[in-house]
């Protein structure tokens, strides 16, 4: 399912139950997928490298400062500017484990925040952790949102395609998926289907026409079985028809192949968004769009 996938959620339960420690996970990448998988982190499409000038972007590492700072001052300076640290990150003294401060600017190795640091420094090489997401808070679930924007390189060849997924990996490539959703902070809601129909009930759904869809069972229940078309892998459908409280489902948009079932189910559905994203296009996520959550 969407959020933590199982490399991350068994080790934070071996770590809370007091077998291992926590993988350290000194940098953080963001990808984008054209389409998913499974939860153990396979099956997953990442946008091609080849041609398009994709590359996963840093969302998260550490880097030293080379001079002590204190809470008098915005200003630190650091060894080295490592060119991924962008307005609005969070900053971190994982030397003495205190919050200092958001970035507001980063140029050559002067990095300034955007008021007096909140901690002064414990010496003066201790080494600071940004992140595009601030601390996690709330309850059922938790979740932290990005503070700072999240950008990629301009698309060249043939586009990164149509993107409907990111995830956030412990390397630049290859690597550990650490957790994964969908574009698109809309909710999951609840359904059921009759069999030999094509008219599900989702109640104050609040869809349009041609919104794509996706459906799992991963939350209970059981996926219908379908004489055209499938809801299993998280496989994009779109609503045709939407009322109030029920909608059609259609392959594609427009003129469409309705699912029809043969068996009844239930389960969960979703809305989503699909991006495409064409050569020449900046893709970016704007602060506050990026929404990670664990109950």
């Amino acid at each position: 399912m969407t959020g933590l996938t199982n490399y991350s959620a068994d080790n934070l339960l071996n770590n809370i139950t007091g077998q291992i420690a926590q993988p350290v996970t000194p940098s953080v990448f963001m990808a984008l997928f054209t389409a998913v998988g499974t939860d153990a982190g396979t099956g997953f499409t990442e946008v091609s490298t080849s041609g398009t000038a994709y590359a996963r972007t840093q969302v998260a590492g550490s880097v030293a400062a080379t001079a002590s700072f204190t809470t008098g001052s915005a200003n630190v300076t650091m060894t080295t500017n490592p060119g991924w640290v962008v307005p609005g990150m969070t900053v971190y003294d994982t030397t003495n484990s205190q919050a200092i401060g958001t970035v507001s600017t980063y140029v050559g190795t002067a990095l300034v925040l955007t008021a007096n640091a909140l901690h002064a420094s414990s010496g003066s090489t201790d080494s600071l952790t940004f992140s595009a997401f601030p601390n996690a808070s709330g309850t059922a679930p938790s979740s932290t949102t990005n503070g700072a924007a999240v950008a990629y390189a301009a698309a060249t060849g043939a586009g990164f395609g149509t993107v409907i997924a990111w995830g956030l990996y412990d390397a630049l490539t290859a690597g550990d998926l650490l957790a994964w959703d969908f574009l698109g902070n809309f909710p999951w809601l609840p359904f059921e289907v009759p069999t030999a129909s094509n008219l599900v009930s989702v109640k104050a759904n609040g869809f349009a026409s041609n919104d794509p869809i996706v459906f799992t069972a991963e939350y209970g229940g059981t996926l219908p079985t379908l004489s055209t078309g499938t809801w299993t892998g998280y496989t994009v459908n779109f609503v045709a028809t939407p009322a109030t409280d029920a909608i059609n489902v259609d392959t594609t948009t427009g003129p469409a192949t309705a699912c029809v079932t043969t068996s009844s189910g239930s389960g969960m559905l979703r809305k989503i968004v699909q991006q495409s994203i064409p050569a020449g296009v900046t893709p970016s996520f704007a602060s506050g769009t990026i929404v990670i959550s664990a109950a």
